[in-house]
């Protein structure tokens, strides 16, 4: 038996997220009936955590285990002839046994996609937020400076949903922009449901001028989801990278 690590990509508009459900699509059912397929075996795989229903990844590392040998150079071309077109292995490698795809991550870095725009964009509807505001782009850069370094977000998670441990340390936050086109990027050892479209949508509100961007202290403090920015949709975020 040996333990592969996969990076893959993959369109989650039409999937029930990344996680198994009864009767769903979704990217591991999909993922491991083609390896079991392939392998002619029941291939289970681990991810480096789950992404939600209609959330895109670029980088999703997940690993499995099999019997069989295989070149790894080449798996990609292979097993993404298999795959459905919305879903592709970007490389695979052989790893050590103990190695685990969520457990050893050390960093994951999200990416938010906006398109500031005063007219609908078809193109853009399905992997962007639209965003008809103007936006003081300064002051969300300078509100991003709030959010560096290890803090409680429970306000930045659903309002309804327990969690025992909401404290989780973020190591950059900040915007680029290209033309009409503003990404916000997000990395920290762990994210909260929700976490990254929530701050997206309050760094958008800090845009617009609802709110201040040293406001984003007391929402923290207040651990209070109803203090925040509006939770933004899916379809505007990806699963940039994984760090090991």
């Amino acid at each position: 038996m040996a333990r592969y690590k996969l990076t893959i990509c993959y369109d989650g508009g039409r999937y029930y997220g990344f996680q198994r459900q009864n009767g769903l699509p979704t990217v591991q059912a999909e993922l491991e009936r083609v390896l079991s397929t392939r392998f002619q075996e029941n291939i289970i795989v681990q991810p480096s955590g789950r992404t939600d229903a209609g959330v895109h990844a670029l980088n999703q590392v997940v690993h499995f285990d099999t019997e069989k040998q295989f070149d790894t150079s080449s798996f990609g071309y292979s097993i993404n002839t298999m795959l459905p077109k919305d879903i592709a292995v970007n490389s695979c490698e052989r790893v050590s046994d103990d190695f685990h795809a969520r457990f050893d991550a050390k960093k994951k870095t999200y990416l938010y996609k906006v398109c500031l725009s005063k007219i609908h964009s078809p193109l853009k509807r399905l992997y962007y937020h639209i965003c008809f505001y103007d936006l003081d782009i300064e002051k969300m850069k300078k509100a991003c400076q709030f959010f560096i370094g290890e803090h409680d977000f429970r306000a930045f998670m659903l309002a309804d949903e327990e969690k025992e441990n909401t404290i989780r340390t973020i190591y950059d936050l900040h915007i680029d922009c290209e033309g009409e086109d503003l990404f916000i990027y997000v990395t920290g050892n762990g994210f909260l449901h929700n976490m990254v479209r929530i701050i997206a949508g309050t760094l958008i509100d800090v845009g617009r001028g609802r709110f201040a961007p040293e406001d984003i202290i007391q929402m923290i403090d207040s651990k209070r989801h109803v203090m925040t920015g509006k939770t933004l949709e899916a379809c505007g975020l990806y699963l940039y990278s994984v760090e090991y």
